[in-house]
Parts: C-alpha cells; sequence; structure tokens
C-alpha cells in the first residue's frame, strides 16, 4: 500500500483529462493518473483535510511456495 498526502491545490479524479484522447497525446503532462490506475489494483483519491489531495493505492503482489512451504517473492 502506498499512502501520499500532497499540499498543492487538490483536485477532482472525475475532472482528470483522459490522456488518450487526441487533444492530449502530444501534451508532456498529465499521466500520473491514467500510470496509477494501470499498475495498481485499487486507486483511491480523496481532498485532504489539510487541502490538496490524498492518494491511497494498493498492489497485490502474488507469492509463489517453495518446496520447504515458505513463502517466496516471485
Amino acid at each position: 500500500m502506498v499512502h501520499v498526502l500532497d499540499q498543492g491545490h487538490g483536485f477532482e479524479l472525475t475532472e482528470v483529462p483522459d490522456p488518450l484522447a487526441e487533444e492530449n497525446l502530444l501534451r508532456t503532462s498529465g499521466r500520473g493518473i491514467f500510470l496509477m490506475r494501470a499498475f495498481m489494483d485499487e486507486l483511491m483519491v480523496r481532498k485532504s483535510p489539510a487541502g490538496g489531495a490524498e492518494l491511497i493505492m494498493a498492489k497485490k503482489l502474488p507469492h509463489i511456495v517453495s518446496d520447504n512451504g515458505r513463502r517466496q517473492p516471485e
């Protein structure tokens, strides 16, 4: 789990432009939320009580069991 607090102005997730829309393809910014959605299993964005944004991301990692029954990372 990753928890990020931002001190900026904050934003509404529904108002973030689609980076794959034709008018946004050549922009040099605006792909962070897109990448977070692509690589994480869960993404929650809300306004922080102190202002700015609060992002909570989670990634579920698979576990491999070795011959002796201990879990091993991939």
